[in-house]
């Protein structure tokens, strides 16, 4: 539809190759949003007929409801609406394409898609936090053996490794709201690259589409994916931290170990040998996030080598910002699931307690301390003992009890149940942000006119 004035008609072979029409399924509704409210919007401004504005709305609405749904020969999504425009509407449905360009409102519908996702995955995050602190509280006087270099180094607790991973959550937390402070910008409004003489109020179409501000240079707005490079990064990083985890999770379950249990449902059996007991979930969520790190690669590989401004490379890589969020949501719940069903194997660690001089380095502090001897000369010492297989080291119980510096195995539980408090009132404050957007979104679809 759109190149038969200059060009003719396409190939469909190329206008298949190029089309973004598949992908667009991910934004159908929030591209309908941002066509809705440019319409109002020219409505508002007398650019379009009350009446013509009103029937346009009407098929927008009925299309919002039943989805997206062939139009294979149409270049995206916008192509498609306004085919199906002026097909029930005749010429009347082209008002539509007044002071607008794909460009803004596809980077419109992006943002709007995104920032429900952000906190789509913000609540699950939330809910990880959850398992993680009620599993450290359950467990937080359960000894483990740390390790350093994949070797045995201090007693510490399950809990303790909890609320580390639970920390890193939080931090994420805060660089994901960051995050959707960024993408929670309008671009509407801002045309292909240099604006439109229609003259719309981009603030009012923000304002309608609950967007907290407005991208203001128009060459910004349309073409740059900034917001979703950043977003992107900060979810891939989390998940390659968080994904150390899993490999503590598979160690910790070799049966040369055996120091944790999990629920079998999360573990998996060989097709010949009957004995196996594999870790399934932990295996495929480290392979997925080995994927969310190539679909970040794809975005930067994309994005990389393109000048300022809109250029048809860049739908290519918005696919790749879904899948970096549908792994995040995906690998998230499933690891809060794994964790509720986490135990400690006491007898297994208690044997390797006794097996491996892991309060050394507690021996030479309190050799250090009692003795008034430098702590050098304290390590040389337990070094020694070791060596000639006669260190006697303390209490592993009693080690862990004794050290109550902030952060320290002991101060765990306490720490968790404050940080379950404000957990809580996390999960309330972004159902409160959901429901907002919802609302405002609904309006827009639901609205009178």
């Amino acid at each position: 539809m759109y190149r038969e004035g200059l060009l003719g008609s396409g190939s469909r072979d190329v206008t298949v190759y190029t089309s973004s029409l598949k992908d667009d399924a991910e934004i159908f509704r929030e591209t309908i949003l941002a066509m809705m409210v440019h319409l109002n919007e020219l409505e508002r401004l007398g650019a379009v007929p009350g009446e013509s504005a009103a029937r346009i709305r009407g098929v927008l609405r009925r299309a919002a409801a039943e989805g997206i749904g062939g139009g294979d020969g149409y270049e995206d999504v916008h192509e498609y609406l306004e085919a199906r425009l002026i097909e029930e509407l005749g010429p009347e449905g082209g008002w539509v394409g007044l002071g607008r360009s794909r460009n803004d409102h596809v980077a419109t519908a992006i943002r709007l898609r995104l920032r429900r996702l952000m906190l789509l995955l913000a609540r699950d995050v939330a809910e990880l936090r959850d398992a993680l602190l009620r599993r450290a509280i359950d467990l937080g006087e359960e000894l483990m053996i740390g390790s350093t270099h994949k070797q045995p180094a201090q007693v510490t607790t399950l809990g303790h490794y909890l609320l580390g991973l639970d920390e890193l959550s939080g931090d994420f937390l805060s660089t994901l709201l960051s995050n959707y402070c960024l993408v929670n910008k309008s671009p509407l409004g801002s045309g292909a690259l240099a604006g439109s003489m229609v003259g719309a109020d981009r603030g009012r179409e923000a304002g309608e589409l609950g967007f907290v501000g407005v991208v203001e240079n128009t060459v910004y707005a349309t073409g740059s994916r900034y917001f979703a490079l950043s977003t992107a990064s900060s979810v891939v990083a989390y998940l390659t931290e968080a994904g150390r985890f899993l490999n503590n999770l598979q160690m910790w379950l070799m049966p040369q170990l055996s120091y944790v249990d999990v629920d079998p449902k999360h573990l998996a059996t060989s097709s010949i040998m009957p004995h196996k007991r594999n870790p399934a979930t932990v295996e495929v969520m480290r392979a997925r996030i080995g994927e969310a790190i190539g679909h970040l690669t794809a975005m930067y590989s994309i994005l990389r080598p393109l000048e300022v401004g809109y250029e048809l490379d860049l739908q290519e890589a918005t696919r790749h910002l879904w899948e970096v969020m549908g792994i995040a949501m995906e690998s998230t719940r499933m690891l809060a699931d794994v964790v509720r069903g986490l135990k400690v194997n006491s007898p297994a660690v208690s044997r390797d307690l006794s097996a491996f001089p892991v309060t050394a380095a507690e021996t030479a502090e309190k050799l250090s301390l009692e003795e008034s001897i430098p702590f050098r000369q304290a390590h040389r010492a337990v070094a020694e003992s070791i060596k000639k297989r006669e260190f006697r080291g303390l209490d592993p119980a009693a080690v862990v009890r004794g050290k109550r510096s902030m952060g320290a195995p002991a101060t765990m539980i306490e720490s968790a149940r404050r940080r379950l408090e404000q957990v809580e009132k996390f999960k309330l404050a972004v159902d409160s942000m959901l429901k907002a957007v919802s609302d405002v979104e609904d309006e827009v679809l639901g609205g009178s006119g």
